[in-house]
């Protein structure tokens, strides 16, 4: 099985995670930072993943956009998405604003997984903000074992129903 694990990812949260993932994959994986891809072929994958993180009550401009160009080929096969954000109320929130219901609603998979804040890759205007509204003064990464695993459980379980052979015996005529 191939699979996709496309991100975009404001400080680092994300990908991190996206690399953890992949490592805890079965088959073969890539991994695309939408920055540097924009427009991977989701159609060469059996299996999609896309992250991003929220950064100013807003999701990458990178990952909306690879869902507009990506939409019509991404209902056609199963994918999933995660996000990381300072909670989960967010996950939902964010993708249905910034992606659209399509994307939110024919996702398999919707997962939190965690948060970071690392204050050596903040300006100042952003260390003052997150200092005042998450009431975080210092580095903290939580990232979210129980959503990373359901992730990764939901590609193998993808796996398996792909790997299934045909038992229909109309299918064999």
């Amino acid at each position: 099985m191939k699979t996709l694990i496309a991100y975009g990812t404001k400080y680092g949260t994300t990908r991190k995670v996206a690399e953890v993932i992949s490592q805890r994959l079965p088959g073969e994986v890539d991994l695309v930072d939408l920055k540097e891809e924009k427009d991977p072929d989701v159609c060469a994958y059996d299996a999609i993943l896309i992250g991003a993180s929220v950064y100013g009550g807003n999701i990458q401009r990178e990952v909306r956009s690879f869902f507009d160009h990506q939409k019509e080929n991404l209902v056609s096969k199963p994918y999933g998405i995660f996000i990381a954000a300072g909670n989960n109320l967010e996950v939902e929130r964010n993708y249905r604003v910034y992606v659209g219901k399509t994307i939110y609603d024919h996702a398999e998979i919707k997962e939190y997984i965690g948060y970071s804040y690392d204050f050596t890759k903040m300006n100042f205007f952003e260390k003052t903000m997150i200092k005042k509204v998450a009431k975080v003064t210092e580095n903290i990464e939580k990232l979210d074992e129980e959503g990373i695993n359901n992730v990764v459980q939901w590609v193998k379980e993808v796996e398996g129903r792909l790997s299934k052979p045909i038992t229909d015996k109309t299918a064999e005529h």
